[in-house]
């Protein structure tokens, strides 16, 4: 008597990881949607299978699905809040819908696990300067300066929020710090000049 090997064999994490294996194959002959769907079966088998969700993503925001992009990121961040690159592309989709108080509560839901990443605390404080929050935008941009002092965009964004909040003086110590850090583009680098003059 031969024993027919059930397709369910195998823990869940084994079993999403046949899927997700099914989807790449599927991509490389440019079968998207049996891609998806394999991708949403591994999901459905492991809830947290990082590289699914991620792909999954990318598929659907290359195919403009951004509600169901960003209902993915939600539902995974509820699993897995450390995932600070989920929740920085969750707000970017945010604030593309003009959504500026959900991308900050997306954001703040993350920081604890965001302190060492100056990328994550530039975009917080961005958020925070378009939300009319200047003080604390200015709080967070400091963090990303001190994390990465040699990125001019976060001493342009300290300047332009020391300057909304009355502090003209720091503000032009960190529009010379922007000139001098060099890695801005010429749009950007054209604004830090005017601010200096």
């Amino acid at each position: 008597m031969t024993i027919e090997k059930s397709q369910a064999a195998g823990s869940p994490h084994e079993r999403a990881d046949g899927e997700y294996r099914k989807a790449i194959g599927a991509l490389n002959v440019g079968r998207l949607l049996e891609a998806v769907e394999s991708l949403h079966a591994a999901l459905k088998q492991e809830a947290t299978h990082t590289a699914s969700r991620q792909l999954l993503f990318k598929l659907l925001v290359e195919n403009k699905r951004l509600e169901e992009a960003a209902q993915l990121l939600q539902d995974g961040l509820q699993l897995q809040p450390a995932q600070i690159s989920w929740a920085m592309s969750l707000a970017r989709l945010q604030v593309d819908r003009a959504d500026l108080p959900g991308a900050w509560q997306t954001l703040q839901r993350s920081l604890p696990f965001a302190a060492s990443s100056a990328e994550f605390q530039g975009f917080a404080a961005h958020v925070l300067q378009r939300l009319g929050r200047s003080k604390e935008a200015a709080a967070y941009y400091q963090a990303a300066t001190r994390l990465a002092p040699a990125e001019s965009r976060w001493w342009l964004g300290l300047g332009l929020a020391l300057e909304s909040d009355g502090r003209a003086a720091e503000a032009h110590e960190a529009f010379l710090r922007a000139k001098a850090g060099a890695t801005l583009s010429s749009e950007l680098a054209t604004l830090v000049e005017q601010k200096l003059r």
